[in-house]
């Protein structure tokens, strides 16, 4: 991952100064639970944070999930993306279950 790379996925959110704090505040969230991501993981994250911070300002709802969908994914992993769900207004209820993916990812891999 280049520094342009995630300049644009930053730009993509529609409130770049926004979009860096969020990412800052979700790698804090994430550190008090010692989830550590690779680079890849990271860039997947920053695309997914960005996507819900332009959702968030624009208030475009995701389509409701199938929450059953997501029944094999720990509590924790659904804990911190409530966590990081909660730094945004206007997110759909369900975007805590995208986002949970992540950090489930991220623990498998640890």
């Amino acid at each position: 991952m280049t520094a342009l790379d995630m300049e644009k996925i930053i730009e993509r959110s529609g409130d770049a100064k926004r979009c860096r704090t969020l990412l800052v505040e979700t790698k804090d969230i994430m550190a008090k639970s010692a989830i550590v991501m690779d680079e890849t993981q990271w860039l997947s994250l920053a695309s997914h944070l960005s996507a819900m911070l332009y959702r968030s300002i624009h208030q475009e709802p995701i389509q409701p999930l199938d929450s059953t969908m997501f029944s094999e994914v720990s509590q924790g992993s659904i804990e911190l993306a409530v966590a990081v769900c909660g730094l945004l207004p206007n997110l759909h209820a369900d975007e805590k279950y995208l986002l949970s993916i992540h950090f489930e990812a991220a623990k498998i891999n640890n």
